[in-house]
């Protein structure tokens, strides 16, 4: 029906011009919490004692480092645009406060920065952001459980569930009003307010909760309003009596309860009277028009019925001429304002323009100067360096070529001696001791060349270690026409601890198949592999001799081979294993 309006909305028209008197100056604080210009003239003009107050506030929390006091701030900021209309500019500064709020976790603040965007998202018709603010509203306020935040956010859920974001169905992927959900947290609002909320609060939920049960047709909603005309009436509000009144009467007209209309549009216009003139607006005098066109029309007075028709219709055209009228002169100042602010920009614009490239030149000039200075510094400092390091590497290269010299004549030294008192012993026991001592330390002699003539440093090739072992073992005991078969890439590499270890391994079961495999063989042969597979590696020798399993556990009285080769299994963590299979196999595993 014609007068089947919200009390907000009425609310609202009354005071209008409460509204239309609110000035607010858009204030941008920077660093130091300066004020910034005016807003374009597109918006409302703005209140300025509310603006140096949260200028204020700003400048004192940069002062004091209070990120409690900026965010509130930030929150005054984005009031003073909402309100203006600049939805967008509010939304930043709201977005500012809501970064320092979360970090503190939940607070009332924080609900209310929720709600606040709510409130926006939904003016600006974006249903994802706005259910998801009003939404985080809630679980905040629940969380907190209080009475004000619990407000905020029923009022943001409700509002999203009563807007019709289709559009009348024209876009199907956004939901239509859900009045059930409206009505549910109309409930949910009227159960909190009636335990903790202050009286305008309840008649605030009573007036909305008989709207929405005359939009539901349903005659309870006449005991809603009248119950928020009782709560106006014990505090004696003159002007919201007549609205409560303006609500109940056209929820007793939809249910035809004529009688009642009647003696409230009496008792109303006993009581217009007496209101403060600022009060009773043209929206105002509008709606108690059509209140009386729908009741004279209800009870077949057509005269009367048209008169104030007539009237709603002559106070539409008159706002709406208004409007027009008003549109257009503002249009007009409008417009000759922004041609000469543009004008005035223009010039402002080149003179910065002008200057800013003048300012660029000379930091290019300096910046240049500088970087020169720079460069000439640097490459002064990368020449001694160099110079430096070249000398140290100099240095090092004859160190380690004098190290590696002394190395290899105390290794030769030691082999030359241990020759000597070969050629000295008649015991043949004691010469093979010695000449098994003498490779073993032959071993170490080819891992110090291979290491110091390879190109890794810390890490020796495996191929050319172990084929340069077995090539010298087989030598000593001329056996240099044993086919040997060696299956190692040449891309292996070990650290020297672990190449030490597996050269002597190799060492003592070359000298094993050259003294028990070879001997009685007439076409000897010994192979050799190494394979890697990440950590995992694998080392097998073979011969083709009549095989040879050791006795287990390995003991003192094990021969000195045998010790050799567990005592080095042990240092690598390695497991090892002889099998008989065509000669005798050794397979080793171990983990680099």
């Amino acid at each position: 029906m014609a007068f089947d309006i919200p009390m907000s909305k009425i609310v609202l028209s009354i005071q209008t011009r409460h509204f239309a008197k609110a000035l607010i100056i858009l204030v941008m604080v920077s660093s130091v919490g300066s004020i910034a210009q005016t807003p374009t003239t597109h918006f409302l003009p703005l209140q300025p004692h509310k603006v140096q107050w949260a200028n204020a506030v700003i400048k004192n929390a940069l002062k004091t480092k209070d990120t409690i006091q900026l965010a509130e701030g930030w929150y005054l900021y984005g009031k003073i645009y909402e309100a203006v209309g600049d939805y967008l500019t509010a939304k930043r500064y709201f977005l500012r406060s809501l970064k320092i709020q979360e970090k503190r976790g939940d607070s009332f603040e924080l609900s209310r920065l929720y709600y606040r965007l709510t409130t926006i998202e939904r003016t600006l018709f974006h249903y994802k952001e706005s259910y998801r603010y009003a939404q985080l509203a809630l679980q905040v306020a629940e969380r907190i459980n209080s009475y004000k935040a619990l407000s905020l956010a029923y009022n943001s859920v409700q509002s999203i569930h009563g807007m019709d974001w289709s559009e009348g169905g024209k876009n199907a992927q956004y939901p239509s009003p859900n009045y059930d959900s409206v009505l549910y947290y109309l409930r949910k609002k009227e159960k909190l307010v009636l335990s903790h909320g202050k009286p305008m609060d309840v008649r605030a939920v009573m007036d909305n909760l008989g709207v929405e049960l005359r939009r539901r047709n349903d005659p309870k909603s006449i005991t809603y309003h009248q119950k928020a005309l009782d709560i106006c009436l014990k505090l004696q509000e003159p002007t919201e009596i007549i609205v409560a009144k303006l609500q109940l009467a056209e929820a007793c007209l939809q249910f035809k309860q004529l009688r009642k209309v009647k003696a409230l549009i009496q008792e109303i216009e006993q009581e217009i009277p007496a209101l403060p003139p600022h009060s009773i607006d043209r929206n105002f005098q509008t709606n108690i028009n059509a209140l009386y066109r729908d009741y004279y029309a209800a009870t077949g007075n057509w005269q009367k019925a048209f008169d104030y028709a007539q009237r709603v219709h002559g106070a539409e055209y008159q706002k709406l001429h208004a409007d027009r009228e008003g549109a257009i002169s503002r249009l007009s100042i409008e417009y000759e304002t922004e041609k000469k602010e543009a004008e005035l920009k223009a010039k402002q614009f080149e003179l910065q323009l002008s200057q800013q490239n003048q300012q660029t030149q000379q930091r290019f000039v300096q910046i240049l100067a500088v970087l020169l200075v720079g460069a000439l510094g640097v490459s002064v400092a990368f020449y001694r360096i160099s110079v430096k390091n070249h000398r140290l590497s100099e240095s090092n290269a004859l160190l380690v070529r004098e190290q590696n010299h002394r190395v290899k004549n105390n290794l030769q030294l030691v082999s030359s001696l241990l020759n000597l008192q070969l050629n000295r012993l008649t015991d043949d026991a004691t010469k093979n001791v010695l000449e098994e001592t003498q490779l073993r330390i032959e071993v170490m002699s080819v891992l110090q060349r291979t290491l110091y003539t390879g190109q890794t440093l810390g890490e020796v090739n495996v191929h050319d270690f172990l084929t340069e072992i077995v090539k010298v073992g087989l030598q000593t005991f001329g056996y240099e026409h044993v086919q040997v078969q060696a299956n190692i890439s040449p891309s292996l590499h070990l650290p020297i601890d672990h190449a030490m270890r597996i050269g002597l391994i190799v060492n003592e079961l070359l000298t094993n198949a050259c003294k028990y495999a070879f001997p009685d063989h007439e076409a000897p042969k010994w192979s050799l592999s190494c394979e890697q597979s990440n950590r995992h590696w694998i080392l097998q020798v073979a011969d083709n001799g009549p095989g040879f399993i050791p006795e287990k556990p390995i003991t003192k009285k094990s021969s000195f081979g045998m010790r050799l080769i567990q005592l080095q299994a042990d240092q690598l963590y390695a497991k090892y294993a002889f099998e008989i299979h065509n000669g005798s196999l050794f397979r080793l595993n171990f983990k680099v």
